[in-house]
């Protein structure tokens, strides 16, 4: 489904006023639903709802389905499910009359929570471009390579590196601002936002890439931004927060394949390394975006 908008500001605006709206019009059909509904029809959304928000919330496979720079929001489905929760729990489920408020209001604060929390996050935890940077990030560049600005830039200084390969010349700071960056990282569909709108900018398109990385070079995917784990004992160390917030642990810019199957990698933190076909495999979380025509 092709949502893509001529200005991607614009876009996200529209977004996040549909998913309110439907999270205003889910409450208030909530409270109309039949006074009989079945205790664990409830307790099910509020399951699907979570069950959304710690599996699916700001996955970059919803953009394989949304091709929109705010897919972000467009697939935000968490607040909806639990407005219509709450509506039921004003009056419909079977709960205790004096619990019904308080069970209702919670899981408004939650559902409003879900629709903000993508846009407060930047505003409540800004990246620091004052930091000190760490003496292997003293040259901005290094071999091709951007090196990140701040501890939590490495997805959009990882973008940079990426737009670089296609001659498009980016602001580390302005794609922070773009995919909605903050202190505590940056979530795999706001670097998918970051990389759609400048990318857009320049007639082309990003793509999410396959979870296998030997269909890379095959289908024209490299190089690609891939989210990665820290280490290599294979845990997933990215943050699904309690209210959505999936933040990644860790983004490097594959640049290629060397003929002896070394992937080149564009560490925003380390620099140019290479890794074998094992490690990136052990580190890929199976997410990754490429630039195309359209």
């Amino acid at each position: 489904m092709d949502l893509e908008f001529a200005r991607p500001d614009l876009e996200l605006a529209l977004a996040v006023v549909v998913v309110t709206l439907l999270t205003l019009g889910a409450y208030r059909l909530g409270c109309r639903s039949r006074t009989s509904s079945d205790r664990w029809v409830f307790v099910g959304l509020i399951g699907i709802s979570f069950l959304f928000a710690w599996s699916f919330f700001g996955r970059l496979i919803w953009a394989e389905a949304i091709t929109s720079s705010a897919a972000l929001y467009w697939s935000n489905v968490t607040p909806v499910v639990l407005a219509f929760s709450a509506g039921m729990a004003g009056h419909a489920v079977d709960l205790r009359r004096r619990f019904r408020p308080a069970v209702a209001g919670i899981l408004m604060t939650l559902a409003v929570s879900f629709v903000i929390t993508p846009i407060a996050r930047p505003v409540l935890f800004p990246l620091d471009w004052d930091q000190p940077r760490e003496p292997q990030w003293m040259a901005q560049w290094q071999d091709g390579v951007y090196m990140q600005s701040n501890s939590a830039s490495c997805a959009p200084a990882a973008a940079v590196t990426l737009l670089g390969t296609s001659g498009i010349s980016a602001s580390e700071r302005d794609l922070a601002s773009a995919c909605l960056s903050s202190s505590l990282g940056t979530a795999p569909l706001g670097l998918y936002r970051g990389l759609s709108t400048v990318a857009h900018e320049h007639n082309l398109k990003a793509k999410v890439a396959s979870r296998d990385p030997s269909k890379w070079h095959q289908r024209g995917q490299l190089p690609n931004v891939a989210l990665v784990r820290f280490g290599l004992s294979g845990d997933d160390l990215q943050d699904t927060g309690f209210v959505g917030n999936v933040t990644v642990g860790h983004v490097v810019t594959v640049l290629g394949q060397t003929d002896s199957g070394r992937w080149l990698i564009g560490d925003p933190a380390v620099g140019k390394v290479s890794w074998s076909d094992e490690d990136l495999r052990k580190r890929f979380t199976g997410e990754a975006i490429y630039l195309s025509r359209p």
